[in-house]
C-alpha cells in the first residue's frame, strides 16, 4: 500500500551523514583562524550566541533538506479505484498465401486482390492496432499488433506463397496463432480477420474458433474467388502450369463459403464480402462498436494518491524557523 514513486532521489539522503562527517573537520578548521587573531574562544563567544541557537539552526537545515529530498522522491499511499470507457480494439488480419490463392478468376489473381483489399483497409483504420499473420499449410506471424501501419503495408506487399515450405491452407493453425499474438491485456477487444479462399485442409477449423471465442476474439470470414473457380497455376521451368487430380484433370479451386460461414458463426463474427466496396468497411466498423459495446465498459485500475505534499510544507516550514532563529540569533550578538 506504500511506494516511493522516485527512490533515486532518496540517494541524496546520503549527503546528511557526509556533512555530519565534514562538519567536525570545517569546525577545527574555524577554530584555526580564530586563533590567528587571538584567544579563539573568547573571540567566539563574543561573536555568537548559545549552543542552543547553533543546534537548533543546524537541526532545522538538515530537516529542510530531509524533508526536501522525500518530497523528490514522491511517497504514494494506498490504491485509489477509478473506473474508464474500455475502448481499445486490437485486429488481426490473417492473410491465406496458399497456391491457390495464385487462381486467377478475380484479376490480377485472389492473392493481389487481397493485398489491394488490406491496403484500403489500413488506410480506413489507420488509427487501430494491426497485426498480419500469413498461413497456408502453416501459420506465421508476420508483425506483432502494433500502431506502425507502414510496417504493415510492407510486409503485406512482400506475402508470396514462395515464402512457406508447407504448401495447403490450414485456417485452424492461423485462428490458433491468433490467440497466441493478441495481446493478454485486459480490456483488449480483438478482432480477426481472415482472408482466404477457404480450402481448409486440416479439418480443425471449427473448433479453433470455439476456443478463440472463449478468448474473446471475433472472427471476420472474407471469402475471396468466383462461385466457378480457377485452376490453380504454377511455374516449371518458366512455363505456366495447372496442379492436376491423379487422373491427369485440373483442379478448380472454389471457395468454401460454408466452411467460412460456420467459423464466423462459432466466434459471433460476420461472413464479409471483399468485394462490396465501402460497405464492407462499415460493416467491419459497427462489428468492432457492437464488440465494444458487449464487453465490459467499465474497467476499473488502481492508482496510488502522491503525498509529497507533506514533506515539502515540512521543509518549507524548516526553512522559515532557519530563517527566524538566524535573525533572532544577529539581533542576540
Amino acid at each position: 500500500m506504500f511506494k516511493i514513486e522516485s527512490p533515486y532521489y532518496l540517494i541524496l539522503l546520503l549527503l546528511i551523514p557526509l556533512g555530519f562527517a565534514l562538519y567536525p573537520l570545517l569546525k577545527s578548521r574555524s577554530e584555526r583562524v580564530w586563533s590567528k587573531l587571538g584567544n579563539s574562544k573568547l573571540l567566539l563567544q563574543s561573536f555568537r550566541t548559545s549552543e542552543r541557537f547553533k543546534k537548533v539552526k543546524l537541526l532545522l537545515f538538515l530537516g529542510a533538506g530531509i524533508f526536501l529530498i522525500i518530497a523528490l522522491a514522491n511517497p504514494q499511499y494506498g490504491l485509489k479505484k477509478q473506473k474508464v470507457k474500455s475502448q481499445n480494439a486490437e485486429i488481426i488480419i490473417a492473410l491465406d498465401i496458399s497456391q491457390s490463392m495464385l487462381a486467377e478468376d478475380i484479376k490480377p489473381n485472389r492473392l493481389e486482390r487481397a493485398k489491394l483489399w488490406i491496403n484500403q483497409f489500413t488506410k480506413k483504420f489507420q488509427n487501430s492496432k494491426l497485426g498480419l499473420i500469413n498461413f497456408a499449410g502453416n501459420a506465421y506471424l508476420q508483425s506483432p499488433v502494433t500502431t506502425d501501419i507502414a510496417s504493415i503495408n510492407l510486409l503485406t506487399s512482400m506475402s508470396d506463397p514462395q515464402l512457406v515450405s508447407t504448401q495447403g491452407t490450414s485456417l485452424s493453425a492461423a485462428i490458433e496463432l491468433s490467440r497466441k499474438s493478441f495481446s493478454s491485456q485486459e480490456g483488449q477487444h480483438k478482432l480477426l480477420i481472415i482472408i482466404t479462399d477457404g480450402e481448409d485442409h486440416e479439418g480443425n477449423a471449427i473448433e479453433e474458433a470455439k476456443k478463440a471465442f472463449n478468448n474473446g476474439i471475433t472472427i471476420l470470414c472474407m471469402p475471396i474467388g468466383t462461385d466457378q473457380g480457377a485452376p490453380i497455376p504454377y511455374k516449371i521451368n518458366s512455363q505456366i502450369e495447372y496442379k492436376r487430380d491423379k487422373d491427369g484433370n485440373i483442379i478448380y479451386t472454389k471457395p468454401n463459403l460454408k466452411l467460412l460461414s460456420d467459423i464466423a458463426n462459432a466466434s459471433g463474427g460476420l461472413l464479409l464480402n471483399l468485394d462490396s466496396g465501402e460497405l464492407v468497411f462499415n460493416q467491419i466498423q459497427e462489428k468492432i462498436k457492437s464488440v465494444l459495446k458487449k464487453e465490459t465498459l467499465f474497467q476499473a485500475f488502481n492508482e496510488y494518491e502522491s503525498y509529497y505534499q507533506i514533506p515539502l510544507f515540512l521543509a518549507i516550514l524548516c526553512l522559515f524557523l532557519y530563517i527566524y532563529f538566524h535573525e533572532k540569533e544577529k539581533l542576540n550578538i
